[in-house]
């Protein structure tokens, strides 16, 4: 009879009845597996207490069960939020995590792209930094493009003109369009919005959104409104100062994000203004900042938690040679606190 600790994978796959690859789609939970083999192989895992050699098994499957994950800011809570929920997706599929952050820094970007198809992972989610940019630079499209000869890599919330990649995303268009919808409710006839950079995508598309679905309700907006001095709190705080000193203001702002929402509030108060009373204040991401920070922001949810689960499944698909949809969208939804008001007609 075979010792516990003396069990391998092959020994599994010998009395079983079945190939060691069968045993290893077992051991990471794969669907490809028929009763009544998956049973038979459970059985005999339960037997011995069976531990497989995560080396051993990387070796034999010629994968090295890691997934990399390049993101600009970790200190962004959207993607603090975004990666949590990622890893916990990989876990959960057998597959570790390499997290390298960036900082906002294309030629780190890079260096962690080819340290991690240096370091042999099986795929990568990648976040921010390039793949935000409206016009890229022909370095980084290269840089990309040379990437996913040696490796599968899942865009998030991001594209790249001229590169083949798989991409998850958010419907942040129907964010914004919501965002009105609540306003127009709401009795909010004049809307600005703050905060972002032009020539990020993410930004561009909002603008456009939001001027054209302001166009399709008839509502008042105005250039002088429309402010991007960045993602933080200090250019909430700079682009609100911008309209404080006007004659005349909107009665409510969308803020590109959480940050420059919280930014805005702070600095509409510090000039007497009272949120939502005398200006309603929307924000973008909807940050556990938006749920805390007086009086609770109205911010656009990226329904984090599925946007997870799809990225790591159609990157593991990848991994494993399947087909999978070119791009998914997942929806939106806006979470409604006290940061807005009615207003009078």
């Amino acid at each position: 009879m075979l010792k516990k600790d003396g069990v391998t994978i092959y020994h599994i796959a010998k009395e079983a009845n079945v190939s060691p690859a069968t045993v290893s789609r077992v051991l990471t939970g794969s669907a490809n597996v028929r009763e009544p083999a998956k049973s038979r192989v459970l059985e005999l895992i339960n037997k011995y207490n069976f531990k497989p050699n995560v080396m051993a098994q990387s070796l034999y499957l010629k994968q090295s069960k890691m997934i990399g994950i390049i993101l600009p800011d970790i200190d962004h809570p959207f993607y603090s939020m975004i990666v949590k929920m990622l890893e916990r997706q990989a876990l959960d599929k057998g597959y570790t995590c390499l997290l390298c952050n960036s900082m906002q820094n294309f030629s780190i970007e890079q260096a962690y792209l080819d340290s991690l198809i240096s370091r042999q992972v099986d795929g990568i989610v990648f976040l921010g930094g390039r793949i935000n940019q409206t016009h890229p630079t022909e370095e980084l499209r290269t840089g990309m493009i040379g990437a996913l000869e040696h490796v599968p890599i899942v865009l998030v919330n991001g594209k790249m003109d001229g590169v083949d990649a798989h991409t998850i995303r958010t419907d942040e268009a129907s964010g914004v369009r919501r965002l009105l919808d609540i306003l127009d409710r709401q009795g909010h006839q004049t809307i600005g919005l703050l905060g972002g950079e032009i020539g990020v995508s993410s930004t561009d598309e909002k603008i456009d959104v939001f001027r054209e679905t302001m166009k399709e309700k008839g509502l008042t907006f105005k250039e002088e409104w429309i402010h991007n001095s960045g993602y933080s709190i200090e250019a909430g705080e700079e682009d609100a100062m911008h309209l404080i000193h006007l004659d005349d203001r909107p009665t409510a702002v969308l803020c590109i994000n959480d940050f420059v929402a919280i930014g805005a509030i702070k600095m509409f108060q510090k000039f007497g203004l009272k949120v939502p009373t005398d200006i309603s204040v929307t924000g973008f991401d909807d940050t556990y900042l938006a749920e805390h920070f007086p009086p609770g922001v109205t911010s656009v949810n990226h329904n984090y938690q599925k946007l997870a689960k799809k990225t790591i499944e159609t990157l593991i698909g990848l991994i494993a040679q399947e087909e999978q949809e070119k791009e998914t969208v997942i929806p939106t939804y806006v979470t409604v606190r006290n940061s807005c008001e009615e207003r009078q007609r």
